[in-house]
């Protein structure tokens, strides 16, 4: 992955910083895409050790006007990219009763029309890698109803787009895949006011820690792990996966009895 680009929407926060900064060590060009200019100077305190070799660019996926200035910036800096990290992502809360039309549709704009437009923009320099791959940032919410129907229903979708384009886009030896995280400790949910603030954020943390099997909830480094080795050369015969990475939430089962794990 040693002088490659990758770029990687949502780079600024959470998952997506810790997909730039394992990239970074593999010795890799990252273009870290943000819609926030306090986000990335967030990042760069975050991770002083990459401030200065992250190119960090501002803009929003769901915005045509905006994804052509990244076209020219990529075309003119780089003209080829490797890799493409669909992880630029929104999170709303609401059933069908009680979500607005307008938080509806700003949920689907950012999570799937957004990689839908950035991908069919880049596919021109994605086509000159010979090779490269793309991974979308997609949710067990999209496998399994979780709390919000707009963003259940936005990663669903970004899981179909994902099987679709590894059919389509394989001829050009593109591959594309899927990373399904659970709960993870990221900013999404205080960043998009979801929860109030960091006190009731741990206590929805620990409420469903008891879901996972393996007891704990994940952490962003847990996720681009997965994702660099999609990302890699050591991935190469792997397209239209859905890889959940979620500590077992998927296949947790009430019905099974508790196990006596105390320790002491």
């Amino acid at each position: 992955m040693e002088n490659k680009n990758y770029l990687v929407s949502g780079g600024s926060s959470g998952i997506g910083l810790s997909i730039a900064a394992r990239l970074i060590e593999r010795g890799s060009q990252v273009i870290s895409l943000s819609r926030s200019e306090e986000k990335i100077g967030r990042a760069k305190q975050e991770r002083p050790e990459i401030a200065d070799k992250v190119d960090f660019i501002t803009g929003d996926i769901s915005k045509p006007g905006d994804v052509e200035k990244i076209v020219t910036y990529v075309e003119e800096k780089y003209g080829v990219l490797h890799g493409l990290v669909n992880n630029a992502g929104v999170l709303t809360k609401g059933t069908i009763e009680t979500i607005s039309l307008e938080d509806w549709q700003f949920t689907l704009d950012v999570n799937l029309t957004g990689p839908y437009i950035l991908t069919k923009a880049l596919l021109p320099f994605l086509r000159k890698a010979e090779g490269a791959s793309v991974v979308n940032i997609s949710s067990v919410a999209g496998l399994k109803p979780g709390t919000s129907v707009a963003y259940s229903v936005s990663k669903a979708g970004l899981d179909m787009l994902t099987r679709f384009l590894a059919g389509d886009l394989g001829p050009y030896d593109i591959r594309v895949n899927s990373v399904n995280p659970g709960l993870v400790r990221t900013h999404i949910h205080l960043d998009n006011r979801v929860i109030e603030d960091r006190e009731a954020y741990k206590a929805m943390l620990e409420k469903a820690r008891p879901r996972y099997p393996l007891g704990k909830i994940g952490m962003p480094e847990d996720i681009s792990s997965a994702v660099t080795f999609l990302l890699s050369d050591e991935a190469k015969w792997i397209t239209g996966s859905i890889l959940t990475v979620d500590g077992g939430v998927m296949v947790e089962n009430d019905l099974i009895p508790p196990k006596n794990t105390h320790k002491s």
